[in-house]
């Protein structure tokens, strides 16, 4: 009789044909048994999709095109729809994981009957500045679910029941939508919860221009999910004159200047810090802008 794995793992990737042969090296090498990986493709350019089908073998791990919207979260709508195992598991294609992930994220699910959970993410890397404030400030991923409920996609555990009684992910939104999902897992009255037993690796962001990429698009995320969602997120506006402030110092001494070596390196993170922050609040007011502009269009 064929039985359906209980845990799958679906990775989104979009052009990262590194970044994928990382994540799935380490999910090949599993000592569970019963777990299935699903790659779902946004719709690669580059090698990303050889890199998938060197790994798919139409069991362990298959490889799904999803490139109708430019979007992460199409992507792994998509992979929620391929999936077979009643434990939904989510990584990003550049993480990797130890060799009892499966094994560990199944046994966390099943011995509580779990519905909603986040991991622990270890930010790693070596180089400068840069990838050391992001070391350093990280995935508060138990903050996140205790405050703002939620957790961030990159390691995050679901059932399937959960999609069934809330749906799946917006796959407009480029960014944010692991927050617009969480708000509605809780809502629905499904726990949340943290299980720092399981670790799993992400990369740090070394350059500036990485990281302020990041921010801009999670800006832009920010104008979407006003855009879509305003009823039930308080966002600001994008010409909000506290989103042009510097970062407030005694909050980001709190957060992280205490990790850093020296008042040289902690005055290197403020500096970044600010960056991002007026980075985010630039791809906000420009998303704002594109999606005014598309209202007002007459055809």
């Amino acid at each position: 009789m064929d039985v359906s794995p209980p845990t799958s793992v679906v990775v989104p990737v979009y052009n990262d044909p590194d970044g994928l042969e990382r994540t799935l090296s380490s999910l090949v090498e599993q000592t569970a048994e019963a777990y299935e990986v699903v790659v779902a493709d946004n719709g690669s350019t580059d090698g990303t999709a050889a890199v998938a089908r060197e790994f798919a073998d139409g069991e362990r791990v298959r490889h799904v095109v999803a490139d109708a919207v430019q979007s992460s979260y199409a992507a792994r709508n998509a992979g929620i729809e391929a999936a077979e195992g009643d434990i939904v598991a989510f990584l990003d294609a550049d993480m990797w994981v130890d060799a009892d992930y499966v094994a560990s994220v199944t046994q966390v699910m099943e011995s509580g009957d779990r519905d909603y959970v986040g991991c622990r993410v270890e930010v790693v890397g070596d180089g400068g500045l840069v990838a050391r404030y992001r070391r350093a400030t990280g995935f508060d991923v138990e903050t996140y679910l205790r405050e703002k409920r939620f957790a961030p996609t990159c390691c995050l555990v679901t059932r399937r029941r959960v999609f069934d009684a809330v749906g799946r992910f917006d796959g407009r939104l480029r960014s944010n939508g692991d927050l617009e999902f969480g708000r509605r897992v809780a809502a629905a009255g499904f726990d949340l919860d943290y299980a720092p037993e399981v670790t799993v690796y992400h990369p740090a962001r070394s350059s500036l221009g990485a990281v302020l990429a990041q921010s801009a698009r999670i800006g832009r995320g920010r104008a979407e999910l006003r855009a879509r969602h305003g009823d039930r997120f308080d966002v600001r506006h994008p010409l909000d004159p506290r989103q042009f402030l510097p970062v407030n110092p005694l909050a980001f001494r709190d957060r992280a200047a205490d990790a850093a070596d020296g008042p040289p390196e902690a005055a290197g993170w403020y500096l970044v810090a600010c960056l991002q922050k007026w980075a985010l609040a630039a791809g906000h007011l420009r998303e704002r802008a594109l999606l005014e502009a598309d209202e007002s269009d007459p055809r």
